[in-house]
């Protein structure tokens, strides 16, 4: 089969083309997916570079977001059949423990991810075990589907579960642009909340405002976000900030927060350790959550909302999978609105 293999941590010229790789074994509670189509995400580049703690069984192929047409099942596999058309939650738990019975599957101390624990998605065809499958609504198409399953649902479990954001409340998200980004948008403005956003071309800012971005600021040129927008909220902040920048923005994404605030964590792009003020977080009631994606029943909501419209992916670039290279350097380069597709 058609597929980008690792053969060590590298830059993008590891990323190395083959069609002759095996197809997978599947088991019997499995389904052999044929991949459709696929994205790229922040976190295969840093697997690619080398994820922290994290060691690959090489040969190895990253991706998390599989969308694609059943081409066979395994014995036990009850609810999905030859030609379904599938969306994969990026997370595999099958154990029986106090989270997965609580429908917290993703806390699990047993989960693993397709494209780091599991060879993933760049490629022609992957194994996936039925408790992961969806069913692909058919107005829902592939391109779009393989923004959700990792972007989305990080989105969506960050407002909807971990944060909890309320009609009226204000939202502020940095690289509002991002896979990530565009979809946490699109739900915030769902469920009524007030957008504030970043971006860092005036190709990207014109985007947000399209979207109906009202507050936008340029990371790069305006150096007191946080002001303007304590400014702009008439002194107060704002209820909840979305960070996977990490670090480098850490100190404006607490100072912007009203009392009594949200702090969502959920990347580590610019680094994986900052300091936080103990004294400041009590004083403002503030709270620091973090999390990283979230459970199928939210990656299913998700899916529902695409197919009524209300969530509209952003699709920049759509590459052979051969050219994965150019996605991931297209990505690192920042000149990507929404994400970058990969059809094998």
């Amino acid at each position: 089969m058609k597929a980008i293999i690792l053969k060590k941590n590298c830059g993008t010229e590891g990323l190395l083309y083959r069609d002759d790789f095996p197809i997978p074994e599947i088991k019997p509670d499995e389904a052999l997916v044929k991949v459709a189509a696929t994205s790229v995400n922040r976190v295969d580049i840093l697997i690619r570079n080398g994820y922290p703690g994290l060691s690959l069984n090489f040969p190895h192929i990253i991706g998390g977001d599989i969308t694609g047409v059943i081409e066979k099942t395994g014995s036990e596999v009850k609810t999905f059949k030859t030609g379904d058309r599938i969306i994969s939650w990026p997370i595999v738990c099958e154990a029986d423990d106090e989270w997965t019975r609580r429908g917290r599957a993703s806390l699990s101390s047993s989960w693993q991810y397709f494209g780091m624990h599991r060879k993933g998605s760049y490629a022609e065809y992957v194994a996936v075990p039925e408790s992961s499958l969806l069913h692909l609504p058919d107005n829902v198409s592939f391109e779009s589907a393989a923004c959700l399953p990792i972007a989305g649902t990080t989105a969506y479990h960050a407002l909807c579960e971990v944060g909890k954001l309320q009609k009226g409340e204000s939202f502020f998200i940095w690289g509002g642009t991002s896979g990530l980004g565009v979809i946490a948008i699109q739900i915030a403005q769902c469920l009524g909340a007030k957008v504030f956003a970043t971006a860092g071309t005036p190709e990207k800012m014109a985007k947000l405002k399209k979207m109906g971005v009202e507050h936008i600021y340029n990371h790069y040129e305006d150096k007191s976000i946080s002001s303007k927008v304590i400014e702009m909220t008439g002194g107060k902040g704002v209820d909840m900030v979305l960070d996977y920048i990490g670090p480098a923005t850490y100190i404006q994404s607490f100072n912007m927060l009203k009392r009594g605030a949200r702090l969502l964590w959920c990347g580590i792009m610019t680094g994986k350790e900052t300091t936080v003020s103990i004294h400041q977080t009590y004083l403002k009631h503030v709270s620091l959550l973090g999390l990283y994606l979230g459970e199928k029943n939210e990656l299913e909501s998700l899916i529902n909302l695409c197919a009524e419209g209300k969530v509209k992916p952003v699709i920049s670039e759509v590459l052979n999978l051969r050219d994965a290279a150019r996605g991931h350097k297209l990505i690192e380069e920042k000149k990507v609105i929404g994400k970058v597709i990969l059809i094998p």
